[in-house]
């Protein structure tokens, strides 16, 4: 299992660029009216269709995302950092701690430039400013690190589907506690995918170099391996 090369398609480097870019400058946008930025009315009508009481079943389930997204899936990043140095992987730890680090510098950027009000019957203690949602973009973060890391190129067609679902379900996690309007977790998700995208672009010679050096230690073990059996023929 080695580190995935970053794909040619200029493309995907742009949006990496410009997705953060867009999303900063939203919350600039945000900035003029707080309150009531143009895109309100899809936020109320949606603020207005999900939800349930703190402690109903619903909310009990959103608040695992809730702490997923919070100080327990801290620990588990930290868990896996260790664990990737244990394993002598410390250039995919580096790019761990890269793209969440990362993450949480323009995701908080945009909360202090946006200043956006989070809704008023909030079922969730929290203490920050609304857009972009935090959880989301970590959450997003996080499943574009485990495509890069540990999920070979032939098995994306499997993996991007359930990111994207675990994804939703956190941003839908956070609007039914109203910790979030809508549009402040679709622009948390863009956010943490495009930065860990942007992350594995800016550190692809490290992970590069890691790739190379673990296959090359597969195929020396392989022909170890195989000049071992053949000696073994010939004896």
């Amino acid at each position: 299992m080695t580190p995935n090369g970053f794909p040619r398609s200029r493309l995907l480097l742009t949006l990496s660029i410009a997705v953060p870019l867009a999303v900063l400058g939203d919350a600039l946008w945000v900035r003029a009216d707080p309150g009531s930025p143009p895109w309100q009315g899809l936020d109320d009508w949606w603020n207005g269709l999900v939800g349930s009481p703190g402690g109903s079943p619903l909310w009990h389930a959103a608040e695992l995302f809730n702490h997923l997204g919070g100080e327990f899936g801290l620990v588990l990043g930290a868990v896996g950092i260790v664990l990737l140095l244990l394993v002598r992987r410390w250039r995919s730890a580096v790019y761990v701690c890269a793209a969440l680090a990362a993450t949480k510098l323009v995701t908080d950027a945009g909360k202090h430039l946006a200043e956006r009000p989070r809704p008023g019957d909030i079922t969730v203690d929290t203490g920050s400013w609304a857009f972009p949602s935090g959880h989301s973009s970590r959450i997003a973060a996080i499943a574009v690190v485990i495509a890069v890391l540990f999920v070979p190129a032939r098995h994306w067609s499997r993996w991007w589907p359930f990111a994207i679902a675990l994804t939703c379900a956190m941003m839908l996690a956070r609007n039914w506690q109203h910790a979030h309007w809508l549009t402040d977790t679709v622009a948390g998700a863009a956010t943490g995918a495009a930065v860990a995208v942007f992350m594995w672009w800016a550190l692809a010679p490290l992970l590069d170099r890691e790739r190379a050096l673990r296959e090359g230690a597969v195929l020396e073990t392989a022909d170890a391996g195989a000049q071992g059996i053949g000696s073994e023929r010939l004896s």
